[in-house]
């Protein structure tokens, strides 16, 4: 989602505490810590210096307990809404089915990873077994789904029993060991079959209710993950696997399909607030810019400001307007604005464009938009957006040099006067293309090709030269 970083928000103990030396390849501004005994002021706390920030891309990795008070502390203020992101770990996604729901309408927009189940003949017959066999006992179990650590569970006792088989058959004499009736467990000692045991349990290996059954390191480690987007319910909008990256579809339903680490391969993720725009990562938060935009402009096409008599709705229109909003779709946050005209009871302008930009040195406006001249005499009281950056020149002197080296590739093999030392052909490219400024060049060229080139080059030149003369004219010159 070009997010650079994010905030962490994890609990702080020994089961979430290892996810900052987890994290790889992205930045996290900053970590906030809570406990599981953080009282719900502690956590508004933490979330109103949140809030403060304009980073609003939170990580949260926590107890499914702990995370039900953040969430719906979060929403009480205001940070479930548009323009925040909110992104969980299996610690809280698992545990989504079996929340509360007023916690699980404040996670509205939650986006959550969590392991892939591959669905399966033997899954399905389990959970109508097990729904069936715990029905007699608990109502309410008929709404209830079993989470992915139910299915390890069941997957983790047939390793153990398959394992004892195999310790029984391969190992018969630890059947016959001595073993007594001891209940002073000070005297207990490890059992000299427990390591046999232990390593039988650790190379399993079988096709279970969860895929295939394979413990790396002692641990079983999913091997594919689903990316779920809470939205009226738990909305499947991707797969991530260390291999592949993101998939839109697994790679057993779609061998043919080449998958790339890259949002684009997700379902339409929807957002806190209902919105399906990718939040910006930062905002300025409780801070609208006012724009003041000038008022009956003579010239309708660059600002156009037009009131709806019915509704009294004001609309701002225009290349100024266009410039604008393109400008501010481009910064990597956020930004909330109100377009103000400046104009008098009458709609017609409160004054001049003196006085207009005036507005911002008395703090009425953030910024003025709109077709005002760049004149010395306002520079004491505001800033100006520069037309020619620095960016600009070192373009501008780029192609320069490339129109000049163009000419002299194709004049160089017909032309005598693009010919010579290397130092005076090198000359002749410099010179070449920064004498059409001024004047006409002597240099006579003979391909049509080169014609054809000078001549785009001249029109370039006369606009690059028409702008900024007409730019130095404005800062240099006082209007009367």
């Amino acid at each position: 989602f070009s997010w650079r970083s994010a905030i962490l928000i994890y609990e702080d103990n020994d089961s979430a505490r290892p996810i900052l030396s987890s994290v790889t390849g992205f930045r996290l501004d900053q970590h906030v810590a809570l406990l599981t005994s953080s009282t719900d002021e502690e956590i508004v706390e933490q979330l109103m210096k949140l809030r403060s920030l304009q980073m609003t891309v939170y990580v949260v990795h926590m107890s499914p307990i702990l995370a039900s008070r953040l969430f719906l502390n979060a929403k009480q203020l205001g940070m479930m809404t548009q323009g925040y992101a909110w992104i969980t770990t299996d610690m809280i996604t698992n545990f989504m089915n079996s929340m509360d729901p007023s916690v699980f309408e404040s996670m509205q927009g939650v986006v959550g990873f969590k392991p892939h189940i591959p669905a399966s003949k033997e899954l399905r017959r389990f959970a109508i077994r097990w729904r069936s066999k715990n029905l007699n006992e608990n109502k309410n179990l008929e709404e209830m789904e079993m989470n992915v650590y139910g299915i390890w569970s069941y997957d983790m006792v047939w390793a153990v029993a398959t394992a004892a088989e195999r310790v029984m058959t391969r190992h018969p004499y630890i059947l016959h060991q001595e073993t007594r009736l001891n209940m002073n467990f000070t005297t207990i000692r490890s059992s000299e079959s427990g390591l046999v045991f232990m390593d039988e349990i650790l190379q399993s290996r079988f096709k279970g209710i969860s895929g295939g059954f394979q413990l790396t390191n002692g641990r079983l480690i999913p091997k594919e993950l689903q990316i779920v987007n809470v939205f009226k319910g738990e909305r499947i909008i991707g797969y991530w696997n260390p291999g592949n990256g993101i998939t839109s579809l697994m790679k057993q339903e779609n061998h043919n399909e080449t998958n790339l680490t890259s949002s684009s391969k997700l379902e339409s993720v929807i957002w806190p607030g209902g919105t399906m725009n990718i939040p910006k990562g930062c905002s300025l938060h409780g801070k609208r810019l006012r724009i003041g935009v000038p008022a009956n402009n003579g010239f309708r096409e660059i600002i156009s400001v037009t009131r709806d008599p019915r509704t009294n709705e004001t609309t701002v229109t225009g290349y100024c307007v266009d410039v604008f909003k393109e400008a501010v779709q481009s910064l990597g946050y956020e930004v909330h604005y109100d377009f103000i005209p400046f104009e008098d009871a009458n709609g017609q302008m409160a004054g001049t464009y003196n006085d207009l930009i005036l507005q911002v040195y008395y703090k009425n406006y953030d910024a003025v938009m709109g077709d005002t001249t760049i004149l010395a005499s306002r520079f004491p009281y505001v800033d100006f957006l520069m037309p020619l950056s620095g960016d600009l020149w070192i373009t501008t002197a780029a192609f320069f040099i490339l129109t000049g080296l163009v000419i002299w590739f194709i004049e160089r093999p017909i032309n005598e006067e693009f010919q010579g030392s290397l130092c005076e052909q090198i000359g002749m490219i410099f010179w070449y293309s920064f004498s059409t400024l001024v004047f006409a060049n002597k240099e006579k060229l003979l391909s049509h090709l080169s014609k054809f080139v000078v001549i785009i080059w001249v029109f370039v030149v006369l606009i690059i030269t028409s702008s900024y003369t007409a730019t130095l004219a404005s800062m240099l010159t006082v209007q009367q």
